[in-house]
């Protein structure tokens, strides 16, 4: 009869070191999970982020040609013909509209690319207070 209680006693606290190590786990996997999804907004953001700054790179040479020209053709206005200055006028002011839409897309370009490094730099503080790493293999 004794043998049959501490058999019996034995086989609960296998059964229940058993659920809870199960239990550990699975805590453990959820957390890896996060780690995982943490991990793949990361590269999504670090992609976006060299996108952004290709477009960013693109935005602003045109900009910049933009800005050359906008500054050179309000400085020529010749007062002997009025119909080619009024021409010259309406020139220039296209131009200039054409130059702000430029500094805005470029303002908007730069503000894009600090929100994603902002971005990037909170998702890496996450990740570094979990202390999972993922192992990414290569082919």
């Amino acid at each position: 009869m004794k043998k049959n209680v501490i058999t019996a006693m034995f086989c609960i606290g296998l059964g229940v070191f058993s659920v809870q190590m199960n239990a550990q786990d699975l805590n453990v996997m959820k957390e890896q999970r996060e780690v995982l999804k943490l991990h793949t907004d990361l590269m999504d953001k670090k992609i976006d982020l060299e996108k952004e700054n290709q477009n960013n790179a693109k935005i602003k040479g045109t900009a910049e040609g933009l800005n050359n020209k906008s500054d050179k053709k309000t400085d020529n206005f010749s007062s002997s013909d009025a119909a080619s200055t009024a021409k010259d006028a309406k020139n220039t002011a296209k131009l200039l509209k054409k130059t702000e839409s430029a500094n805005k897309d470029l303002d908007r370009s730069n503000n894009k690319v600090i929100s994603l490094e902002a971005d990037i730099r909170k998702l890496e503080t996450k990740l570094d207070r979990l202390k999972y790493t993922i192992e990414v293999k290569e082919k």
